[in-house]
């Protein structure tokens, strides 16, 4: 499994900024406000609309630890690519659970709704 070279590069700027408490702070606010918008149980809908207010990094690592949060209902492809994406955000906090997604449906709805977003960010299919 490999990242979309894009989205690892811009997890790498973004997530973890110059490493400073300052930038984990900023980027935690934004990877929150994207987990509010994202838990609801229109996520379908929500999904995009959080893509295009808070981009892809954020929506990724909520993404990410939902994913892991629900692993032993999902298939490997998915819990592959979470565990890529998380490895990439070093300047993470040391509960990550604050960016789990609370959708209210069954765990593999994730599958669903963000199954597109993780083929695309995918380079080995």
């Amino acid at each position: 499994m490999k990242l979309d070279r894009t989205l690892a590069n811009d997890i790498k700027k973004q997530a973890n900024g110059d490493g400073s408490r300052d930038a984990k702070f900023a980027f935690l606010k934004r990877v929150k406000a994207a987990k509010k918008t994202l838990s609801t149980t229109q996520v379908q809908t929500a999904y995009n609309t959080a893509l295009k207010e808070f981009g892809r990094v954020p929506v990724a690592v909520c993404t990410a630890v939902t994913i892991l949060e629900r692993q032993d209902r999902l298939n490997e492809y998915a819990v592959k690519w979470a565990w890529e994406v998380l490895k990439l955000w070093t300047n993470r906090p040391r509960d990550i659970l604050v960016a789990c997604i609370d959708d209210g449906l069954h765990p593999t709805r994730i599958e669903e709704y963000a199954g597109d977003f993780i083929r695309l960010t995918t380079e080995d299919r």
